[in-house]
């Protein structure tokens, strides 16, 4: 594995941690929810729920 794919893969799973926290504790559909979500999307290019389905086990070693 190069640098620059550990960097992503390690990227993705800091994402992928931050969806999942964002698709726990955010449920509640109010500003402050909504604009962290907003937010994700912005860094991420999709809502945290679909980050979630996209790229759940994705980050492990291929095998």
């Amino acid at each position: 594995m190069t640098p620059k794919q550990y960097e992503e893969l390690r990227k993705r799973f800091t994402l992928l941690e931050r969806a999942k926290y964002l698709d726990k504790h955010a449920k509640a559909q109010t500003a402050a929810n909504m604009i962290k979500k907003i937010a994700f999307k912005q860094e991420a290019g999709m809502m945290p729920d679909e980050y979630i389905k996209k790229y759940k086990n994705s980050w492990k070693k291929q095998r």
